[in-house]
């Protein structure tokens, strides 16, 4: 039976949403009615609120997906631009109840997303319907929620309550404030079967803890970014017990978007294609590119309350799959690429990450959880730093990586210009690399009131 947001077929709601209970037991056709119908419903709402309307002036009644291409592309900036209290632009139905969360990425200015309960609600009931689906034969019971709590920016830790208790399992709120070495601490004592943490926080604990103390962990979930190879395999030799998986593929503006089976790993997520649409276009012409292909992700949300994003661009790069996933469920399989790319101004230079990595690759520095470029501010000047951590090659000296990054023009100029005071190159634990205040670890990093170095 479809359910409404809250999972509850009988419960009277605002919102006329319907999820599947589990649609990894729908067929295609049924999947795709339910997606045409939530999006009937996001349209009919949008078209209801006149500064939504105005918004997008080419929406029109009777649209179905097929008919999204006849809409902009929604930027970053843009949603930061027009996101409440500076203007009702996004909000369907008005200025109602809800609530509220600060989403900001490492390269992009804040945006603040006004949440309706009924679309809280929904966000809860994806979440938990994919931690079912990737525990399916094996629920997990017990549950450590490390994610960050608080500052508007709590989204992660309230969506991994809410899907605990939607999936009947018991929380243990640790919060990212709580040390690795407690909550291992805690894990032990009241034999936690899964962690639900960012990367960084969830390798630390699992890596650095003694392993009689995360003996009774089967799981491993995290979210916020992707995992990466390396630290699966640190994840594989330290707690070769523990399944990682994704907790889901979600952002704090669109909520849940992809979730695992327990035949996926890595990268690759079932699209929840009840609720949200995904497209993968090219970049730079917004053409949808062939399956297989790589391009940028765009998200339409399907909401008929709380905010509106028509083809959203999350800055994810990804691709769909060619072949149904061996589950035998009918949702689409989307692979994510890493990030668009994200930048950051030096002396006027514009360095990405994709210029990094890609000149530390020809040293075998290849995945973003294996370095940072650290931009520290000088009384006269700033001081370059340049961490690697210990899976990199030990043979890596100061000069060769100067040699490497000086073969790019915009590093050439930011490691010779007068403001560079130093520049060093260092191997540390991964502990040591500087984290968002969310507990993320970003490629690019300069200090600023919202992020927290860690020094040695």
């Amino acid at each position: 039976m479809p359910l409404n947001a809250a999972g509850d077929p009988d419960r009277p709601v605002a919102s006329k949403i319907r999820l599947a209970a589990d649609p990894d037991r729908l067929d295609r056709a049924e999947l795709e009615r339910l997606r045409e119908r939530n999006f009937a419903a996001m349209v009919d709402a949008a078209l209801a609120t006149p500064a939504v309307r105005r918004r997008w002036p080419d929406l029109a009644p009777g649209m179905t997906t097929a008919d999204l291409a006849r809409l902009p592309l929604l930027s970053s900036r843009e949603l930061a631009d027009g996101s409440p209290p500076h203007s009702p632009e996004f909000q369907l139905g008005g200025d109602g109840p809800g609530m509220v969360l600060r989403s900001s990425g490492t390269a992009s200015k804040p945006k603040m997303m006004y949440h309706s309960w009924d679309f809280n609600l929904q966000v809860g009931r994806l979440g938990a319907r994919g931690l079912l689906a990737a525990t399916r034969s094996a629920p997990a019971r017990r549950v450590a929620n490390c994610f960050y709590p608080a500052e508007l920016s709590g989204g992660a830790f309230l969506f991994t309550q809410e899907v605990i208790r939607l999936a009947g399992a018991r929380s243990y709120p640790l919060a990212s404030q709580t040390s690795p070495a407690e909550s291992a601490a805690v894990i032990a004592e009241h034999r936690v079967d899964a962690l639900a943490a960012n990367p960084g926080y969830g390798v630390e604990l699992l890596t650095g803890s003694p392993p009689g103390q995360i003996a009774a962990l089967r799981y491993f979930f995290y979210i916020g970014e992707l995992l990466g190879k390396a630290r699966t395999q640190a994840i594989a030799e330290a707690a070769p017990q523990v399944a990682v998986r994704s907790l889901a593929y979600s952002t704090s503006e669109t909520g849940p978007i992809g979730y695992q089976c327990e035949q996926l790993s890595g990268a690759t997520h079932h699209v929840h294609e009840d609720a949200v649409v995904v497209e993968i276009v090219d970049e730079q012409t917004g053409v949808p590119v062939p399956d297989g292909d790589t391009g940028e992700v765009i998200v339409t949300a399907l909401s008929d309350t709380g905010m509106a994003l028509f083809r959203y661009r999350i800055g994810d790069a990804g691709s769909f799959g060619t072949a149904p996933c061996p589950c035998g469920s009918p949702a689409r399989l989307l692979t994510l690429h890493g990030r668009t790319a994200t930048s950051l101004n030096i002396d006027t230079e514009v360095v990405s990450s994709d210029l990094l990595l890609g000149q530390l690759g020809r040293l075998g520095v290849t995945e973003p959880a294996d370095c940072q470029l650290q931009v520290l501010p000088e009384q006269h000047g700033h001081r370059l730093r340049l961490l690697l951590s210990s899976r990199t090659p030990e043979w890596i000296t100061t000069q060769a990586v100067v040699d490497c990054l000086s073969r790019a023009q915009q590093l050439r100029t930011v490691l010779n210009s007068a403001q560079c005071l130093g520049f060093s190159v260092e191997r540390v634990t991964p502990e040591v690399f500087a984290r968002t205040d969310r507990g993320k670890v970003p490629v690019l990093y300069a200090p600023d009131s919202r992020m927290t170095p860690k020094e040695q």
